[in-house]
């Protein structure tokens, strides 16, 4: 939002609508099932990557809406991009340190994006997704949970599809449960 929108009181729809999911899809990425043993890693990098999974899938069902999609997804990523520079400065880092830090956070952000939406557009999402799981999140490890992951993933995609961009924009779609368990 812009100072004088701030500074006039206006508000930015698509600000709002962005925060609505952002928020939505933290609470699902913080689920206690996507971390531990066996799992994703229990540790800063590992959050943030269960919630850029969340974030990638938004984006590519925002990707079937044009101009105003393509806005939402602007917007879901300054949205995230505000909130993480918020904790680094909860953290005690200064403007130098907020800027050293986030230039790779956003870089590995857009890596895995990029990742998790090609895999979802592929003839077998499930398996493409598997294998950027055990190339980033999982490094090689935790197959089973890949696996799991995975078709979570497909199941939320499932979900979002036929929704309409007003749908979307209210985060009025569901997230399916994930337990994590064998």
């Amino acid at each position: 939002m812009g100072f004088f929108s701030k500074l006039l009181g206006r508000k930015d729809p698509a600000l709002e609508d962005a925060s609505r999911i952002y928020q939505k899809l933290m609470r699902q990425s913080r689920q206690t099932a996507f971390y531990g043993e066996g799992r994703a890693p229990d540790n800063y990098d590992g959050r943030i990557d269960i919630l850029t999974l969340h974030i990638s899938v938004i984006l590519d069902a925002l990707s079937k809406h044009g101009e105003q999609g393509e806005r939402l997804s602007q917007a879901i990523f300054d949205v995230m991009r505000d909130d993480f520079e918020v904790a680094m400065r909860e953290e005690g880092l200064s403007d130098t340190g907020i800027k050293r830090r986030i230039k790779p956070m956003m870089q590995l952000f857009y890596t895995r994006v990029k990742s998790y939406v090609e895999s979802l557009q592929t003839e077998t999402p499930t398996i493409a997704l598997q294998n950027a799981f055990q190339v980033g999140l999982l490094n090689g490890k935790e197959e089973l949970f890949s696996v799991k992951l995975s078709r979570y993933v497909v199941e939320f995609v499932g979900k979002l599809r036929g929704l309409t961009l007003g749908e979307i924009a209210l985060a009025d779609f569901d997230v399916p449960p994930f337990t994590g368990q064998n």
